[in-house]
Order: structure tokens, then sequence, then C-alpha cells
């Protein structure tokens, strides 16, 4: 790579429901990272779509969506642009073992679990791939669309992420599938919801998570994925990524240990892998049943619009959906 940026551009998000404790990820990069981060929008519109429902919420502030590219308001172009006396060499392949002999800290941070692979420090849990496009048509711009079906998403969902009211982008999260396999759901994806949006480009990425131990060897330290910050369950990943790096400089410099600095970070994505294996479970009728449940009277309130952790309880709400869903089969 010879670029700040990502390669794929495209929208993400930060939902305020995945990232809680914290309240406001904005403020959050802003008072413990020192980052000034500007959104392109504030989220403000949840649209949820299974096999056989629909459920539409709205709210001041879900959460933000982001820009990642190589545009000067895309989010890694923008942590660049504020990081003083930092020099940057492209096109170098370095050996992480060879810097460990040569500087005093090496920082790993390198968007994969390859070299973490190396030092046998990784667990899978689970791989697959995102097929993605850029899209042209008519859109609302707080407006973030999801669909969960099996026939398409497997074990995944589908997404559609608005850079303004005239383009967005929309992308296919797919674990346990081959690339093959990812490029067939894709084409399902889009003939079974009928989709009529303009393509403007494609794109296909491959995509991990897993857990990381330790987190640090002697003076090299995992960050981002490489030191397994990506969600196992939404495959979400900013907000701990940038966390991570922040703290191995500050276990660097004030000699704080590393462990201890990520151990909330470590302890909610174990809870959301759990949620994972719960979702894994479900049919179409489970969909159907989550997105139900949001529609309810009160669960807006209590899941989205207070602080409480959503993810503690839910891979309990998913295993009695499964089993419910169990005993109606039968």
């Amino acid at each position: 790579m010879d670029f700040i940026g990502d390669r794929e551009s495209h929208i993400s998000v930060l939902l305020k429901i995945m990232d809680r404790p914290i309240k406001d990820s904005l403020k959050y990069f802003s008072d413990i990272c020192h980052l000034d981060i500007k959104p392109v929008n504030i989220i403000k519109q949840l649209t949820h779509n299974s096999a056989n429902k629909k459920v539409v919420l709205n709210s001041d502030n879900f959460g933000y969506f982001l820009k990642r590219g190589k545009e000067t308001d895309s989010l890694k172009v923008q942590i660049h642009s504020q990081i003083k006396n930092t020099e940057i060499l492209f096109g170098q392949k370095p050996d992480c073992k060879t810097l460990a002999k040569e500087f005093d800290f090496v920082v790993v941070a390198n968007g994969s679990p390859e070299t973490t692979k190396e030092f046998s420090a990784w667990t899978e849990w689970i791989s697959g791939w995102v097929v993605g496009a850029i899209v042209e048509d008519t859109f609302n711009p707080n407006e973030l669309i999801m669909w969960i079906n099996r026939k398409y998403c497997k074990n995944g969902y589908a997404y559609l992420t608005p850079y303004d009211n005239k383009k967005a982008s929309i992308s296919l999260f797919l674990p346990y599938v081959t690339q093959e396999e990812a490029r067939y759901y894709w084409t399902q994806f889009w003939a079974i919801e009928k989709l009529e949006y303009k393509i403007i480009e494609e794109f296909m990425l491959e995509h991990y998570s897993g857990y990381t131990n330790p987190h640090r060897i002697n003076n090299i330290y995992f960050v981002g994925n490489a030191g397994g910050a990506v969600s196992p369950f939404l495959g979400f990943g900013q907000l701990n990524s940038i966390t991570m790096g922040v703290f191995a400089a500050k276990s660097i410099v004030e000699g704080i240990e590393y462990e201890k600095l990520i151990k909330s970070i470590l302890d909610k994505d174990k809870a959301l892998y759990e949620i994972r294996k719960a979702f894994d479970g479900l049919n179409n009728n489970g969909y159907d049943n989550v997105i139900g449940i949001l529609g309810f009277p009160g669960i807006k309130s209590l899941a989205y619009d207070t602080n409480i952790n959503v993810t503690k309880y839910s891979a309990k709400v998913l295993s009695l959906i499964n089993k419910q869903n169990s005993k109606n089969k039968s």
C-alpha cells in the first residue's frame, strides 16, 4: 500500500448501542484518544428488514456515518492529519522480528492477523468475505438500512450507508463462506430484494475476526485486527482499533500493562462472540422474531435510548428465540 486510507471507498458506521458503555464515540475519540473525528452524518433512522418483517426506528442520534477511502475527509486521512513528527515509509515489507531487534518497541497494526499467526498468538473465530458496491439513487442521508435473510445473508447481514442523498455504499457481510459462495449470495441479495440501484463500482474484501493472546510479546505490540479488534458479531472494529493504538502508545510511554488497558475491549468482544454463536443458530423465523421484538412498545427506548449494555443480555435473548423456534418445529 502506497497511500493513507482505504483502498475501497465506502461508508462505515459507529453505532451507540454497540459502543456501550461509551455514550458518544466521537466525544470518546476527543477526550481519550485526543483525535478530532468529523463524521459524514448522524444516523437518525434505522430500518431493519428480515424475510417477513420490517421495523423503522427514529432518534436524534443512533450513531455516526464515517467515510472510508483516500479522500481528505476519510477516517484514516483525518487521523493522519493530526499526527505530528511521524515519518511514514511506503512500499516496505518489514520483518517484525528483525525490527524488534533494532528498535525499542514495534507496533503491529497492519490490519491482518498474518503476523500474529507467526507468533502463534491468533485464534480464529470467523472468516469470510464482504462484497459491496458504490451505488447511485435517492437516499435519506441519515438512514442506515439493514437486511437479514438466510437465503442470501447466511449468518451475516447486508447494510446500506449513504454518503449523501444521491450516493451510498451497500455491503453484504458473509462469514463462513468461500469467495465463490460470496459472489453467489451477492447476486441472490440483489435479486431477492429487487434492488435497482445504479452500480458505480464493486469491491470484495476478505474478512477475519479472532482472538489474540497475548497482545504483547516482549517489545512487540499487536493492535487493530492484528490484535483481534474486529467484532465477531457485526464485524465492527473502528473504535476498538483506534483505542488499541492509543493504548499501545500509552503503555509504551507510561509503562502501563497493555493487557490491562485493553481489558474492556477484550471482554466486550468475548461477549459479542457468544452473541455470534447464538445468532448463527437462527433461521428466518428467528430473524423475523428478532426484528419483531425491536418494534415492541418500549423495546426501542430500552435498547436505544438508555445506556444499558445490550451485549450483556443479547446472547441469552437469541438463545431463547432459538429454543422457541425448535419447539415450534417439533
